[in-house]
C-alpha cells in the first residue's frame, strides 16, 4: 500500500493563528518536495490568509471565515448568511474531491471541516494533542512523541507519519515579492536622515487583544530602546498591527531617542518585509516573532506564560529571555500579577541583543 503522502489532491487544514499557521509551513514545504506533483489546498482563516496567498508550495487557499459556526447564536438574524458562506465553502470543499484531509489544528471546528470536506482519509492527532472531540473525525490518528514538542516539529513529524521523507533544512519561503519590499522600504526611509548607522532593530512591543497577556510592560521596551541607541548607535523600527498603533505611539513618546514608527502594513508578507531588511528582531512570544523567524532574521524573544520549549523559535539564531517561576508556563490569561513578565528588566534584554548580534557578526565574518 502507498504512503499516504503519494496522495495527489490533498486537503491541509490549519486554521489559524499566525504563528501556529506559520509553524505549519516547514511540513508542507517538505511534504511539496517529495511529492512535487500533487495539489495541496490549504482551508486557513482571514488573518493568516495572506501569508499563504500566492505560495510556492500550494495550489489554491481557501479561507474559512472566523466565527462562522457560532456568529448566528449572538444574532438568529445572521443565520441565513452564515448558512450560505457555510454552504458556499462546502460546496468548495466537496467538489474538489480530496483523497485526504491532514488537520493540522486539532480542534473541534477544523475536525468538523476536515469531515465535512467528504475526504475518505481524513488524519488528525489522537488526544490529548486533538481538543474539544476533534479525534472523533479521524479516520487515522497521530501521536505526537512528546507533549512538549516543539510547534515546527509536531507538523513535521505529523508529515512524516504520512510518509514523508524528511530531508534539509527547516524552510518557510513566504511569497514576499517586489511590492511587498518597496513597501518595506518605503518604511524605512526615514532612517536616511539619522546620524545613527548600527544595526537595523525591528521590535514588535504588541500582541492580538486575546494574547494581551504575553505582552512585556511598556517601561521595559522604553530602557531598552534608548539603550540600544545611545550605546550602540542602533535604528529602532516600531512596528505594529491591527489595534496596536496607540502601544508603540506610547512607547515612542516616552523615549529619549528618535525611532521610526512603521507604517500600516497591507499585509502580513509587509511585515516580513520589514523583518527581512532588519539585523534583529525583539518582541514577545506572538505571531510577528514567528514571521521574522521564518524571514531567516535573528531572533531576541521575551517570553512570560507560555512554554519555551513548545514555542521557540525554530529556523534562525535566537536568544530567549524569560523569568522561570513555579507557575510559569501557564497560559493563564486572567494573571493579575503577570510577574513573570514584569521581573524581566531591560539589561537582561538588551545583555542577550549584545550577545546575539556580536555572535551574527563572527558567525558572517568580516564584511
Amino acid at each position: 500500500m502507498k504512503p499516504l503522502a503519494d496522495c495527489k489532491n490533498i486537503l491541509v487544514i490549519r486554521l489559524s493563528a499566525i504563528g501556529d499557521v506559520l509553524r505549519t509551513l516547514p511540513a508542507i514545504n517538505a511534504w511539496r518536495r517529495y511529492n512535487p506533483e500533487a495539489q495541496f489546498t490549504w482551508l486557513v482563516e482571514p488573518a493568516a490568509a495572506s501569508l499563504l496567498e500566492g505560495h510556492a508550495a500550494l495550489d489554491r487557499v481557501l479561507v474559512f471565515e472566523r466565527g462562522l459556526f457560532r456568529g448566528w447564536l449572538r444574532s438568529p438574524r445572521r443565520l441565513g448568511t452564515a448558512l450560505r458562506k457555510l454552504f458556499t465553502l462546502l460546496l468548495e470543499l466537496r467538489s474538489a474531491k480530496f483523497e485526504l484531509a491532514v488537520d493540522f489544528h486539532g480542534i473541534f471546528k477544523s475536525g468538523l471541516l476536515a469531515r465535512l470536506s467528504g475526504a475518505p482519509v481524513r488524519v488528525g492527532f489522537a488526544r490529548p494533542a486533538a481538543k474539544e472531540g476533534s479525534h472523533f473525525f479521524y479516520t487515522l490518528h497521530f501521536r505526537p512523541s512528546d507533549p512538549e514538542l516543539n510547534r515546527v516539529d509536531r507538523a513535521l513529524a505529523l508529515a512524516a507519519f504520512l510518509g514523508v521523507e524528511l530531508a534539509g533544512p527547516v524552510i518557510y519561503q513566504l511569497p514576499v515579492g517586489p511590492a511587498h519590499q518597496q513597501r518595506a522600504r518605503e518604511s524605512l526611509a526615514a532612517f536616511a536622515e539619522f546620524p545613527n548607522s548600527g544595526p537595523l532593530i525591528a521590535l514588535h512591543p504588541g500582541s492580538s487583544k486575546k494574547t494581551a497577556y504575553k505582552r512585556w510592560h511598556q517601561n521595559g521596551y522604553v530602557g531598552l530602546i534608548n539603550a540600544l541607541v545611545e550605546n550602540l548607535g542602533a535604528r529602532v523600527v516600531l512596528t505594529w498591527g491591527p489595534g496596536e498603533r496607540e502601544t508603540v505611539e506610547l512607547i515612542a513618546g516616552n523615549l529619549r531617542v528618535p525611532v521610526v514608527v512603521a507604517r500600516k502594513t497591507v499585509s502580513l508578507l509587509d511585515l516580513a518585509a520589514i523583518f527581512a531588511a532588519c539585523d534583529l528582531y525583539i518582541g514577545g512570544d506572538t505571531g510577528p516573532m514567528h514571521l521574522a523567524v521564518a524571514m531567516g532574521t535573528p531572533v531576541v524573544a521575551i517570553f512570560g506564560p507560555t512554554h519555551p520549549q513548545i514555542n521557540a523559535p525554530c529556523g534562525a539564531s535566537y536568544r530567549i529571555v524569560r523569568h522561570p517561576l513555579h507557575c510559569s508556563p501557564c497560559r493563564k490569561r486572567s494573571c493579575r500579577t503577570r510577574l513573570c513578565l514584569e521581573a524581566i528588566g531591560w539589561r537582561r534584554v538588551y545583555a542577550e541583543v549584545q550577545e546575539l548580534l556580536a555572535m551574527v557578526k563572527l558567525n558572517n565574518g568580516p564584511e
